[in-house]
């Protein structure tokens, strides 16, 4: 017995639970609830498995098994997995199998034939083994999570089934070959579990037709399924011609055809199509005569307004690409951009020049100021293009998070943006595109869509200016205000809106993008428009890779049906398509695929790769999706340590590039933890350099707010003596500890709140941070505080005060004392003080 317990322990160490793909969640206890299907392996097909399991010298029941664990490979993506395997006296042995190791079927064979043999040897009863080996996960069976047994259906009493049983059929006389299969019915529908075991068929005939077949030939999905996937589901409708590929000229007809309709509202400021078209004509002639031409980066730093829209078309008129930057990025993160794309042209207004002109060493840059070179701009002569811009040239430059600790900047060509808003004109018909609520950074991509759609169609953009994009109760004046027909935003920044919006329906279309869209959010979507669209995309794509229409209905939010030139694949580790229902990276083919990064051919040629299945390349997105069956995409998460929080893309590695540039920084991890439901919150986690001071919270934010933008600094640290390890010496990123809520690293000593508007004022910090205690020297920002959150406190403390707070409000007075100070300033003056 100890020999037995000692062989099972080294045997089965390190295993991973095997997950195959559910239908449904795995709850943390289950009822026991099977179902069963049986199945005839044709007599041909058995009578040619005898014969290939005798060129391998093992059982034909051993071939079997092997073959079982290929399909449970496939559904799984784990290549180190086991199956129990019962004995007749009611023992249980365990058969590993190593999916990565040898090139043949029959290497698997003969491995699987001598695991058998020394686990057969071995067999302990489940409750024995179970004890052995620690406790099992919840709603899991102890030991193993899928059975084969070549004799009478097996089960231990007492103890959670196995998800999945493979039974041989022991009937004599039966022509062929009969399979019994069970599955957990808490797991897994009926038709899963006839794709699962219609797959193993079609894999036991590969095997019968070519004994000698390799591992990563053998495909269970059968030749109508594959079909399907690739050019059914797969595949979009064509796009759209790109002899006009020019999103410049289709607002040129516009202005044209509407000269007098208004074409962008800001407040009070409108700017007519006629006006627009001039503007941004007198612009692009400017900027020619700098320059600017096809594939020459020209950056643009505007404030939100009319002049940001009339920089953004005009360079796309001069033939150029505009490269967005963000006013509210810190300056080393716009100098980076400029250097790093060598933009010769920079647009921006006069009050920002300062932080644009760079320091010594800066490659030489001209400065144009819409609002001081006005007369310079109009008085400027007509130049036509030297050549002009063709679909293969680029629209626009975007920078998203680099694993590496420096950003990217993704290359969008002017096909792909065409085609991609044509797509949306389909999807967002009229009324739908004819007022769209302008909210997005244009630094993101999803502001493309908010931008250029109305302007390509004759419709109306509804800008929100700086101090209303966080400000809900804004938002709902301006939708109400200018009967806004579309709003596009990520759910995390819809979840505040709808919650000002109220229970009154209004006729508005919704479209969530940008990060994954929970079930009850889409519920609330739902009840507070007319239509209510998923989007999904990587900026390497060009903006929506695929939409899904919301309808309701019970269970995964899709994120749809690829758009117009978008094929979608959903592949193996080994670039195969998987079944229906299966988990797999989606790969992402068709007009929207971009240039690549800009100068990083490395980097390109790494994540842009040859089409496996079409002409053309793909983008490997290193997101993890599923089919579902009625064709449309679920969005699974990722492959990687790349994460979205509020819409934006991160990567984890660049936060810790930062974080390690610091001195006093030895090791660090950051992670996105969502402890409250809807809550998602950067954690960093900190190993000081030893024999130095704890760096303080305030210090770490400041240091990392110096490169990193906003979104990116880590709301909440967490001080560690070391980092948790794997056996292989990586960070065990699972082994990190919850935030504790202790003010560990505070660099003030904790002062109760004195005074009425200061216990107000931490109270609602306290509910809406989930903090234990705040004080009156607290830090909104050290506490864990965004943009988001400071909507929502902004919000509770209009109700507590009975004032209209903007939220920049918490960006400059960020302490308890300096906000309740602020409060009672202008609660008593009307004003609030300048921030400090």
């Amino acid at each position: 017995m100890t020999d037995a317990l000692e062989y099972w322990r080294t045997e089965l160490a390190g295993l991973e639970p095997l997950e195959p793909a559910t239908d449904r969640p795995r709850p943390s206890a289950r009822t026991g609830a099977l179902g069963h299907l049986t199945r005839t392996v044709p007599a041909g097909t058995a009578q040619a498995l005898d014969k290939a399991a005798a060129e391998y010298g093992a059982p034909l029941s051993t071939v079997l098994l092997a073959a079982y664990q290929v399909l449970l490979g496939r559904w799984t993506r784990q290549r180190d997995l086991a199956v129990g395997v019962p004995d007749p006296d009611g023992g249980l042995a365990v058969v590993r199998a190593d999916l990565a190791a040898g090139p043949a079927f029959a290497e698997l064979v003969a491995r699987t034939d001598a695991a058998l043999t020394r686990g057969r040897a071995a067999a302990l009863p489940v409750d024995r083994l179970a004890a052995a080996l620690g406790p099992g996960a919840d709603g899991h069976h102890p030991v193993v999570q899928a059975l084969f047994t070549d004799g009478p259906a097996y089960r231990a009493e007492g103890v959670c089934p196995p998800d999945l049983t493979l039974a041989l059929d022991p009937v004599p006389g039966r022509e062929g070959l009969g399979l019994r299969v069970g599955f957990a019915a808490e797991l897994f529908d009926a038709a899963s579990a006839e794709r699962f075991t219609d797959g193993y068929l079609t894999l036991l005939t590969a095997i019968a037709e070519t004994p000698g077949i390799a591992l990563e030939g053998l495909d269970p999905l059968g030749a109508a399924e594959r079909e399907l996937l690739l050019t059914g589901w797969g595949r979009g409708r064509a796009a759209f011609p790109e002899a006009d590929a020019d999103v410049a000229a289709l607002v040129a007809e516009q202005a044209r055809r509407v000269p007098d309709a208004v074409a962008v509202v800001f407040g009070a400021e409108e700017v007519g199509y006629r006006e627009l078209d001039a503007r941004a004509d007198r612009l692009a002639h400017h900027l020619r005569g700098l320059g600017a031409g096809p594939d020459v980066p020209v950056a643009v730093c505007l404030e939100r307004g009319p002049a940001l829209i009339v920089a953004l078309l005009a360079v796309l008129r001069s033939g150029a690409a505009y490269v967005p930057l963000d006013p509210q990025h810190p300056v080393d993160r716009l100098e980076f951009v400029l250097r790093d794309t060598a933009a010769p042209v920079v647009v921006t207004q006069e009050s920002l020049r300062g932080r644009l002109s760079g320091g010594d060493g800066a490659q030489p840059r001209t400065l144009v100021a819409v609002d001081t070179d006005a007369a310079a701009i109009a008085s400027s002569p007509v130049v036509e293009a030297a050549a002009a811009a063709g679909p293969g040239h680029l629209a626009y430059v975007l920078y998203t998070s680099g694993s590496t600790g420096t950003p990217k900047g993704v290359a969008v060509t002017r096909g792909g943006f065409h085609n991609l808003l044509c797509g949306m004109r389909e999807t967002f018909p009229a009324p739908a595109n004819e007022r769209v609520l302008f909210t997005t950074s244009a630094t993101f991509d999803i502001a493309g869509v908010e931008m250029f759609l109305p302007l390509i169609t004759g419709g109306r953009i509804i800008g929100a200016y700086q101090d209303q994009v966080h400000n809900p109760p804004a938002l709902v004046e301006l939708i109400d205000r200018h009967a806004v027909t579309l709003v596009q935003a990520t759910p995390s920044a819809l979840r505040p809106l709808l919650d000002a919006l109220g229970d009154r329906p209004r006729a508005l279309e919704i479209f969530a993008a940008g990060e994954a869209l929970p079930a009850e959010l889409a519920a609330r979507m739902l009840r507070a428009g007319t239509r209510v669209l998923n989007g999904y995309g990587p900026t390497e794509t060009t903006v929506y890779a695929s939409v899904a229409e919301l309808t309701g209905a019970a269970g995964a939010v899709p994120i749809g049906r690829p758009t117009a030139g978008t094929e979608l694949y959903v592949v193996d580790d080994a670039d195969r398509p998987v079944p229906v229902g299966v988990p797999g990276e989606l790969l992402i083919g068709g007009a929207g695929v971009a240039r690549g990064y800009l100068g990083r051919e490395d980097l390109t040629a790494e994540r842009f790769t040859r089409n496996p299945f079409a002409a053309g390349r793909v983008y490997r997105t290193g997101d993890l999706v599923r089919w579902l069956p009625g064709g449309e995409l679920e969005f699974l998460g990722r492959l990687d340590h790349q994460v979205k929080v509020r819409g934006f893309r991160i990567e984890l590695g660049e936060i810790e590039a930062a974080l390690l540039a610091h001195e006093d920084v030895d090791s660090c991890a950051v992670t996105v933890r969502e402890d409250v439901p809807g809550e998602k919150t950067l954690v960093a986690y900190v190993v000081p350099v030893p024999g130095r001071p704890v760096p303080g919270i305030g210090a770490l934010r400041d240091w990392c707010g110096r490169t990193l933008p906003g979104y990116m600094v880590p709301g909440t640290y967490v001080f560690l003596d070391r980092m948790p390890l794997t056996t292989s010496g990586k960070t065990d990123r699972k082994a990190l500890p919850a935030p504790d809520g202790e003010r560990t690293g505070l660099e003030a000593e904790f002062i109760a709140p004195r005074t009425p508007a200061e216990r107000a004022v931490a109270r609602v910090w306290a509910e809406t941070l989930y903090a234990d205690e705040v004080g009156a020297g607290d830090d909104f920002f050290d506490l864990g505080g965004d943009s988001l959150t400071a909507t929502r406190v902004a919000l509770r403390l209009q109700e507590e005060f009975g004032l209209e707070i903007p939220v920049r409000t918490l960006f400059t007075h960020s302490t308890v004392e300096s906000l309740a100070g602020a409060l009672t300033v202008a609660r008593r003056t009307g004003a609030f003080p300048a921030g400090g």
